[in-house]
């Protein structure tokens, strides 16, 4: 009897499992961990998830290790194109180009050529695209940023997909869906501004959205089409059109710390998957003999994308400086490369890898220099821990605006990294009780690119490790997440279940999609208003005229009248 049980469990389970495909563009370790994280907790739900990785840049990454109940497909999609990518992307990290400056464009056009280039190699792979046929997948995840895998969802005739956001909703996905972006209060996506934005940062933030929307599209979308025309068949629809009938959008984001702004009941909010504290493992020998020796811990990095190393020389001497004046706190640096071991003190520990996100769950780490990277970002808010941003490019200046909104963060730009600067921030967060309060309720010090001296790195280490406002952030903002009604993982299980049931949600589209420009904003309808009150306006103008001159005949009248 016990054993019947057993079978008919095993045979509901293997009913209610679906077939799930998670297309990752392979151009960074962030990327790839989001998605793997996703991929994860849907094969925790009993689902059948295969992992289909798109190698596009010809880059050694950061091994990202997947759990085995998770299927990883490898597929190489690296062209010629994508060869020196990240080669050009250093030349921009650490220095600050305008949005305007001819070098953004460049670095904006490679970028889209890599999606466009990537995509041609893998509709020539007819091994592959047999396999993703084969398979008969049941929904599938679609990058925000590449229009490929669209099309390739429906040349497999996958029966339904969603669209993954990995940091928050990309500008042109909320255009495509219908979520009404105004950019007087919700900054585009790549544009250094917070909600409160002066009219410098509307305008910005007014330009670089809608030239984003038309840009990418002319870039990206379009060629993919060609491509998929010319290899596939010539009838294929446009991708962008695909896109725009995507039954459910989901974001690495989370309503609680993201800037807030208008959206729909299709844009559902995942942000903090595989971060919380029962996902940390256990500290291996290396870094769990540092954290155990340590007051005080301090981790230190720029990402995968950014290559420490080739940090200006006047910021290597800010660090190491600024570092040098707290040698009761053990600093933890993502660094590879041998060139500071000499020079720097004895409470630095350097490392080519660092488990972040296990390093910030202990209880010993006290701050986060970072980036601005999304994934760091919600790693340390989730963790309770306040940071100092420096961002160097992309989304990042945004996330650092998020953190600083919501005190759980020391911002220093580019310019401003100073060992002074540095030290300021670190006693802000290290001991000023509202920054840990606010991150783990609520977190952080921002430094911008033009600011990263010895100076600067000082006061922003002195106001992270020392002023309680930054620690009081951080606490309020984590306790905040771990009593949010549904939990992201429920979400992202239930909606896909419900999707993979359903198909299509047609009564979730709303009706502005299907507008023009001149309907959509109500233009004819402002241009009818401002018509007729103009011909009202000129209707009375013309009574009141004419009264006027009935008035004057009348009294004109009757002056010669007494006259005779």
């Amino acid at each position: 009897m016990q054993i019947l049980a057993l079978v008919l469990c095993a045979l509901a389970v293997s009913t209610s499992a679906s077939k799930i495909a998670i297309f990752t563009p392979q151009h960074s370790s962030s990327q790839v961990i989001y998605n793997k994280r996703v991929a994860e907790e849907l094969a925790k739900a009993g689902h059948d998830v295969t992992l289909i990785l798109l190698k596009n840049v010809m880059a050694t990454h950061s091994p990202v290790h997947v759990h085995p109940n998770v299927t990883v497909w490898n597929i190489d999609a690296a062209a010629q194109s994508t060869r020196n990518m990240n080669t050009k992307l250093r030349d921009r990290t650490f220095t600050d180009i305008p949005i305007w400056d001819l070098r953004t464009l460049t670095s904006y056009r490679r970028f889209s050529d890599v999606f466009v280039s990537s995509c041609e190699k893998i509709v020539q792979n007819n091994e592959f695209l047999k396999r993703l046929t084969d398979a008969r997948f049941d929904v599938a995840f679609a990058h925000m940023y590449d229009f490929c895998p669209i099309g390739l969802i429906h040349y497999a005739k996958i029966p339904t997909w969603i669209w993954l956001n990995s940091g928050v909703l990309n500008d042109l996905v909320a255009h495509d869906v219908g979520v009404h972006s105004p950019s007087s209060y919700v900054p585009a996506m790549m544009v250094d501004a917070s909600d409160a934005m002066s009219f410098g940062e509307r305008l910005k933030s007014q330009v670089a959205r809608f030239l984003f929307t038309q840009l990418y599209p002319w870039s990206v979308a379009d060629p993919e089409t060609e491509l998929f025309r010319k290899h596939i068949d010539p009838q294929f629809p446009d991708l962008r059109e695909l896109g725009k009938q995507c039954p459910l959008v989901m974001v690495n984001s989370n309503e609680l710390y993201d800037l807030p702004r208008p959206i729909l009941h299709k844009v559902v909010y995942i942000g903090g998957i595989g971060m919380k504290k029962v996902d940390a493992k256990p500290l291996e020998a290396e870094f769990k003999e540092l954290v155990e020796t340590a007051e005080k811990v301090v981790l230190m990095s720029f990402g995968s994308v950014a290559h420490a190393p080739d940090m200006p020389n006047s910021w290597k001497k800010a660090f190491m400086g600024a570092f040098a004046k707290f040698p009761d706190v053990k600093f933890i640096v993502r660094y590879a490369a041998d060139d500071l071991k000499d020079v720097a003190s004895k409470n630095v520990h350097f490392s080519e890898w660092i488990p972040q996100s296990d390093l910030l769950q202990h209880p010993k780490t006290a701050a986060f220099i970072t980036h601005g990277g999304y994934n760091s970002l919600q790693e340390a808010i989730i963790a309770g821990k306040p940071l100092i941003t420096i961002p160097l490019f992309g989304d990042q200046p945004r996330n650092a605006r998020i953190a600083q909104k919501h005190g759980i963060g020391y911002l220093i730009t580019k310019a401003e990294v100073t060992e002074e600067n540095l030290v300021k921030a670190l006693k802000a967060v290290l001991t000023e009780e509202k920054y840990s309060v606010a991150a783990k309720h609520g977190i952080g010090y921002l430094i911008t690119k033009a600011e990263v001296t010895e100076e600067n790195l000082v006061k922003a280490l002195k106001a992270v490790l020392t002023e309680e406002k930054y620690s009081m952030a951080a606490v309020r903002l984590r306790y905040m997440l771990e009593k949010k009604p549904i939990a992201p993982e429920t979400l992202l299980t239930r909606w896909t279940e419900f999707l993979v049931e359903f198909k299509t949600l047609d009564n979730l589209v709303p009706h502005g999609t299907k507008l023009g420009f001149v309907q959509y904003h109500n233009i004819d309808v402002m241009i009818a208003i401002v018509s007729v009150l103009g011909a009202l306006l000129f209707i009375l103008f013309k009574f009141l005229q004419m009264s006027y001159r009935c008035v004057l005949f009348v009294v004109r009248n009757g002056r010669k009248l007494k006259e005779n």
